[in-house]
């Protein structure tokens, strides 16, 4: 990987400002590695799915493909949109394997969507730890057995809870990032 890449944060659908401008913040600082934000909103609304009442992870995956990301640039896709994947219900999150492009989503990392109250500062761990995971995806790395990985698999958001939104030595040597478990890079 060109140790100059940057990470370039992509609005698929509407999301409130605070959302990009605070994961871009919290991911350069984890990263070490520069994070934009792009000017562009993408429509999302051609990865509905209408019988799963439920946006298709790949869809969206191609929508961002479509922006041709440069070489040195890793998209990584926000949406509040729920997203699947055909095998799965869900899924929090979707990437190209050592590809260009990746996709997060906030819709079932909200508290309230397991009925708790509303919780910032929970939430903003987790869409940071999630985007961690996917842009993990995008380096090449596969999911981890050390539970407080970045890398870890999750399928409920409390399994994310458990993460640090930082890689374990041997996920981070992989990779080239020194990423400590605070979440701030060495």
């Amino acid at each position: 990987m060109n140790p100059l890449w940057k990470v370039e944060l992509v609005s698929l659908g509407p999301l409130a400002p605070p959302v990009l401008r605070l994961l871009r913040q919290d991911l350069a600082t984890a990263l070490r590695h520069p994070v934009w934000i792009a000017p562009e909103t993408l429509d999302i609304s051609p990865a509905f799915d209408p019988g799963r009442r439920q946006y298709n992870a790949l869809s969206s995956l191609q929508l961002l493909l479509s922006l041709a990301p440069k070489p040195e640039t890793l998209l990584l896709g926000i949406t509040s949109y729920d997203l699947f994947l055909p095998v799965f219900t869900h899924v929090f999150g979707s990437a190209q394997l050592g590809g260009r492009v990746a996709v997060a989503s906030l819709f079932r990392l909200r508290p309230e969507y397991a009925g708790d109250p509303s919780d910032p500062v929970l939430l903003r761990h987790r869409v940071l730890v999630e985007s961690i995971h996917e842009l993990g995806h995008l380096l090449g790395l596969v999911h981890c057995p050390v539970s407080w990985c970045a890398m870890a698999p999750s399928r409920l958001p409390e399994h994310i809870d458990l993460k640090d939104a930082a890689l374990c030595p041997q996920c981070a040597s992989r990779t080239g990032l020194k990423i400590s478990r605070k979440g701030v890079s060495e």
